[in-house]
């Protein structure tokens, strides 16, 4: 009965909602168009691709393959519809982990569409064929057997640091030092008796979604398992809390939470510096790679590349920056036309132009992805070997080189061990996190409640999120 009157709630709420939102025409799933939902007001990088795609669509005469986005004027009012219309059975025929949707329990909930069979009943000569692929990052797609979502790009968690700078607190300096929530007690030990005027990390809102705040978020995700719906916040966990809630104190507060520092303020040097934490090849080459003369800021002299708190000496782990979903009940007319998206966006030319390797290459225009295609990561790696081509198209000449850069060499050591893959990179904007870690957190660091409290708290309202 309760569960019967839920969904006539929703349902409800659904038909009073589709009422609202700009530029919406109804009820989307009665568009012949497939359907995505977004806002000018939030940042969704599936938008540019969706409307790369609409222009190929043109230009190869296949109007009709177009996809429909519905804007909507802010990100609180298209959430809410969302929410709601998902509960319904209802919503867009495209969803993408930019969205705020609990997506962990939705895939429990079988909201979305299984993959494997759009794939495997497709008999044309262009099927995805999914060995091409990164197959630890396209399986984290994978629950329970069935493969909700496809993953399309992904980063790495790093941090580089100075050399001369770790030395001063007695740091490891080796390239590639698996830095995980069990070791950072001796790592850091030095400097937190006495920070010497080092911020611990700067919260500077170009740094990749990679900062204090989300560092800590990592350390919350790490004790629950969305999937087997446990939940562990215990003793240890309070312990690396409290550590990392330290470390976060020397640091510049995230850009999210603090105005932006003025360009006048001087500011403390930094252990690591997020906005030399890339995840591609060859932005670190190019990085390393610059010529004595040009000056850019905050340049990095002799960096060493640690892993960015991992769960244990076991785990190398990345996050996807683009997944895209179907909803469950599609049309069937609309389900080739999600196959051929799909298609488009897991091809080589989409693969090589959003991570630098196309023909269309821009340094300035391309983003710091890594692509799933195998051989568009095989590019990025060439590339960043022949980083000479890049220079010589901005009119720079640099000395060839005969190898990579340690620390470019040790981003793809570190790329290559990834055995975990989560379905955010961004945790910030992940919906448990934004919903229900956060706001407790931010409880904890303003004082109003202890870390038991935090701890309690955290575990009771993480469960009622994967359990309801």
């Amino acid at each position: 009965m309760k569960r019967t009157l839920c969904l006539l709630l929703a349902l409800l709420l659904a038909a009073v909602c589709c009422a609202c939102g700009k530029g919406d025409d109804g009820d989307a799933a009665d568009s012949e168009q497939l359907t995505y939902y977004f806002t000018k007001e939030y940042k969704d990088d599936t938008v540019d691709k969706i409307q790369r795609y609409n222009r190929w669509c043109t230009s190869h005469s296949t109007e009709d393959m177009k996809i429909k986005l519905i804007e909507f004027d802010n990100f609180e009012t298209m959430s809410q519809r969302l929410n709601i219309e998902v509960m319904a059975g209802a919503g867009p025929d495209l969803f993408s982990n930019n969205m705020d949707l609990p997506f962990e329990h939705l895939m429990k909930t079988g909201a979305f569409y299984d993959l494997n069979e759009l794939i495997e009943s497709d008999t044309a000569s262009d099927k995805i064929d999914l060995s091409a692929y990164n197959q630890t990052v396209m399986d984290a797609g994978l629950y329970e057997g069935k493969r909700y979502f496809l993953p399309l790009f992904y980063r790495v968690y790093t941090l580089v640091g100075e050399k001369e700078t770790l030395q001063k607190f007695h740091m490891p300096t080796e390239q590639g030092y698996h830095l995980t929530f069990d070791n950072m007690d001796e790592v850091f030990a030095d400097y937190l008796q006495d920070p010497k005027g080092y911020d611990f990390m700067s919260g500077d809102e170009r740094s990749g979604a990679v900062n204090a705040n989300t560092v800590i978020l990592r350390l919350i995700n790490s004790q629950v398992d969305f999937e087997n719906q446990s939940v562990s916040f215990d003793e240890g966990f309070k312990e690396k809390l409290e550590l990392m809630s330290r470390l976060r104190e020397h640091s510049e507060i995230s850009a999210a939470e603090e105005p932006a520092v003025s360009d006048s303020k001087e500011q403390d040097p930094c252990l690591f510096n997020p906005l030399h934490s890339f995840s591609n090849p060859i932005y670190m080459e190019f990085m390393m790679s610059l010529p004595d003369d040009i000056q850019i800021d905050e340049r990095a002299k002799d960096p060493v590349l640690y892993s960015c708190f991992e769960k244990d000496e076991n785990t190398y782990s990345a996050g996807i920056v683009d997944a895209i979903f179907v909803r469950s009940n599609i049309k069937k007319e609309k389900r080739d036309k999600a196959l051929a998206f799909l298609k488009y966006l897991l091809g080589d030319h989409v693969q090589n132009l959003y991570t630098g390797t196309g023909e269309e290459y821009s340094y300035g225009g391309s983003i710091d992805y890594l692509p799933v295609l195998n051989s568009a990561y095989e590019n990025c790696i060439r590339d960043a070997k022949n980083i000479g081509a890049l220079f010589d198209m901005y009119g720079i000449s640099i000395k060839p080189k005969e190898e990579l850069s340690p620390v470019t060499q040790a981003l793809i050591d570190h790329i290559e061990k990834i055995d975990s893959v989560e379905l955010y990179f961004d945790l910030y904007n992940a919906s448990y996190d934004k919903n229900v870690a956060v706001p407790i957190l931010q409880d904890y660091w303003d004082g109003k409640t202890n870390i038991d409290k935090c701890a309690d708290n955290l575990s009771s309202a993480t469960k009622i999120y994967i359990w309801e």
